[in-house]
C-alpha cells in the first residue's frame, strides 16, 4: 500500500494526465470552447428577464421531455442552469420570455447573434450540427422553463 502523500500524488499526475490528453485533441467536439472575438454589431439581451405573463408554446414539433435529456446529453447544463443563477453562461429560467422559439434556436445554432449583457462570447458553434429534431426538443424543452 502506498502512504497515503504518495497516493495523492500519483491521483493527481493521473488526473492531470487525462486532463491534458482530453484537452490536446484537434478535433473539435460539442464541450471545445472557442477564443472570444469581439462580434462587430452584437446587439445584447437585458441582463434580468421579465416575468413571464403567460406560459410559452412549445416548439413546433419538438418534444420537451426528450429536449430535457438532450439539455444532459449535451453537456448544456455545464455552462447553464435550469434556473436563474449564473455558471459559465447565463441561467435560463424564463428564457421563453425573453424570446421566442426562433430567438432560442439562434442563441444554440449561432450563439455570437445576441450575446446576453454581462457575458462574453464563449458557446461553442457546435451544437448547430445538432440534427433538427435534437434542436426542435431543445427549444421545446427550454420554452417549459420558467
Amino acid at each position: 500500500m502506498f502512504p497515503p502523500t504518495r497516493f495523492i500524488a500519483v491521483l493527481t499526475v493521473s488526473a492531470l494526465s487525462v486532463a491534458v490528453i482530453a484537452c490536446s485533441s484537434d478535433a473539435p467536439s460539442a464541450f471545445s470552447t472557442t477564443t472570444p472575438e469581439p462580434a462587430p454589431a452584437a446587439t445584447t439581451a437585458p441582463a434580468v428577464a421579465p416575468e413571464p405573463t403567460t406560459a410559452p408554446a412549445p416548439a413546433a414539433g419538438g418534444d420537451a421531455s426528450a429536449g430535457e435529456q438532450a439539455f444532459g446529453a449535451n453537456g448544456c447544463s455545464t455552462c447553464h442552469s435550469t434556473g436563474g443563477n449564473t455558471i459559465v453562461g447565463p441561467g435560463l429560467a424564463g428564457i421563453g420570455s425573453r424570446g421566442d422559439a426562433d430567438y432560442i434556436l439562434e442563441s444554440i445554432k449561432d450563439p455570437g447573434a445576441v450575446i446576453v449583457d454581462g457575458f462574453a462570447n464563449l458557446m461553442p458553434t457546435s451544437f448547430a450540427s445538432l440534427p433538427e429534431e435534437d434542436l426542435d426538443n431543445l427549444v421545446a424543452y427550454l420554452l417549459t422553463l420558467n
